[in-house]
C-alpha cells in the first residue's frame, strides 16, 4: 500500500521537471498493478495549486484534478479530527510544512509506503514510516524479484 505525495503528480504532468520520467513511470505502474493508493484529500487543490500557479494554466489544473481522483487503485482520505491530530504531531516532533505532515501521518497510520520527491518528507519522517523517492521504489521492487511494478501484487 502507498501513500503518493503530491510532488511525485506534479513532475508527472510537467515534463520540464526533472523527475518527470521517473515520476511518470512510477505512477503509470502503480495504476497498471493491483497496489492500493491512499490520497489525503488535500492532494487534488495541492496538485491543481502547483499547476496553476507555476503554469499559469487553470484549464490543466482542474482537469489534472479530475483525472487524478479518477486514477484506478486510488482512494481519497478525508483529513477527519484523527488524522489532523496525528499530523499536528508529525509536524511538530518532525519540523515537517503541515500539509505534508498530513501524508505521513497518512502513511503512518495504515502502515504504508510514503512515496516522494520532497526532501523534508523523505529526511524527516519518523523511523516508523518508509520515505522513498519514485526512482527508489521502483528499483527496491525489482531488487525485491518482483519484476516490475506491475506485475506485483499488494
Amino acid at each position: 500500500m502507498y501513500v503518493v505525495d503530491a510532488s511525485v503528480y506534479v513532475c508527472r504532468i510537467v515534463s520540464s521537471e526533472e523527475h518527470h520520467e521517473v515520476s511518470k513511470r512510477f505512477v503509470d505502474d502503480l495504476c497498471a498493478s493491483q497496489h492500493a493508493v491512499l490520497c489525503p484529500e488535500i492532494l487534488l487543490p495541492e496538485v491543481s495549486s502547483a499547476l496553476a500557479r507555476n503554469l499559469d494554466d487553470t484549464a490543466l489544473a482542474e482537469q489534472a484534478a479530475r483525472v487524478i481522483r479518477n486514477l484506478p487503485g486510488h482512494r481519497f482520505v478525508t483529513v477527519d479530527k484523527q488524522l489532523a491530530e496525528s499530523a499536528v504531531e508529525v509536524a511538530a516532533r518532525h519540523r515537517l510544512k503541515g500539509m505534508d505532515a498530513i501524508y505521513v501521518a497518512l502513511a503512518l497510520r495504515q502502515n504504508a509506503r510514503l512515496v516522494t520527491l520532497d526532501d523534508e518528507q523523505l529526511h524527516r519522517a519518523p523511523s516508523g514510516i518508509e520515505a522513498v523517492t519514485p526512482q527508489d521504489e521502483l528499483e527496491a521492487v525489482n531488487l525485491r524479484g518482483r519484476g516490475p511494478l506491475t506485475s506485483s501484487k499488494g
